[in-house]
């Protein structure tokens, strides 16, 4: 008996992982299914919010944080279709290019990965007593692994190129390395500050630093990371056979304007993240103390 009851709870618990607003039936709730319409429409319409880098295939653009909300709050499974489903819409709705699976799988990753923290997220508030280190310590590994990570891609890629040695392209290596620099900063400095203001709102601190990780995560994973290597398969794709040069068309082309682009957009998206949950948070709570619906348990 013992062990069926601890068969059960582990179940429950992967379950509410995986969906966690378990034991909630979403499609069962007409509130719900509208706050996860709108999420999409918002999605939608902020594909129109987007300003061109004039120079590069590049644009400055918060589209992303509608579907960031979606695995938040719908988790990581909601998170990864809808994401899928996203993609498509726009690719349909605005076309302007060929379909291309590395482009179409980073809108779903992105969910996919909210979905994920925004679980741990929720498993580390519900505990009853709540170490704050263990979640900075958490966040710190992250920093510093994605910004070993980041350098180390930043350094291979810039500084092993004979054909551009000129020095603009040594300024802009350098200016790279700079923003990547102050984006790390910055986002350290933007943690501890609220982490001291909110110091006796521990929960609170939790989902800030998550909401923050999951922004950072998704800028370093899939631009400074997966963006390179995708720009240059979809050249192939293009071309039927690889571009002539690695540096040129990943580096230069490509991984130098989105270093200095993201190093400035990903603190405001997080800030903007991080306001919409931390608003949302009370209205989503009091509509799933609502819900009568459950999955049968």
């Amino acid at each position: 008996m013992i062990m069926s009851d601890h068969k059960q709870r582990r179940r429950k618990t992967i379950i509410k992982f995986f969906f966690p607003l378990y034991p909630i039936k979403v499609f069962h709730s007409t509130k719900l299914m509208l706050i996860l319409a709108v999420l999409i429409v918002l999605r939608i319409l902020l594909q129109l919010v987007v300003i061109p880098i004039p120079g590069f295939v590049l644009n400055f653009s918060f589209s992303y944080v509608a579907v960031m909300l979606i695995g938040w709050y719908f988790g990581p499974v909601y998170g990864l279709v809808c994401g899928a489903i996203t993609d498509t819409l726009i690719f349909f709705i605005f076309p302007g290019g060929l379909w291309f699976w590395m482009y179409a799988i980073q809108e779903p990753l992105v969910g996919l990965l909210a979905g994920i923290f925004a679980s741990w997220c929720i498993y580390r508030r519900e505990k009853i007593k709540v170490k704050l280190g263990f979640d900075i310590a958490i966040q710190q590994i992250i920093y510093l692994t994605f910004a070993i990570c980041s350098y180390s891609i930043l350094i291979m890629w810039l500084s092993k190129s004979e054909t551009y040695s000129s020095a603009t392209y040594l300024a802009y290596r350098w200016i790279a390395l700079g923003f990547i620099t102050c984006f790390f900063i910055l986002i350290e400095v933007f943690t501890f500050y609220n982490i001291f203001i909110e110091r006796q709102n521990k929960k609170r601190n939790i989902t800030f630093i998550y909401t923050l990780v999951l922004v950072a995560s998704c800028t370093l994973f899939l631009s400074f990371m997966l963006g390179p290597i995708s720009t240059i398969s979809y050249l192939e794709f293009l071309n039927g056979q690889p571009p002539p040069s690695w540096i040129k068309y990943g580096a230069v082309y490509y991984l130098i304007p989105r270093v200095i682009v993201q190093s400035i957009k990903t603190p405001l998206e997080a800030l903007i993240l991080t306001s919409l949950v931390l608003a949302l948070d009370p209205t989503v709570n009091r509509i799933l103390a609502n819900v009568n619906n459950r999955w049968a348990i």
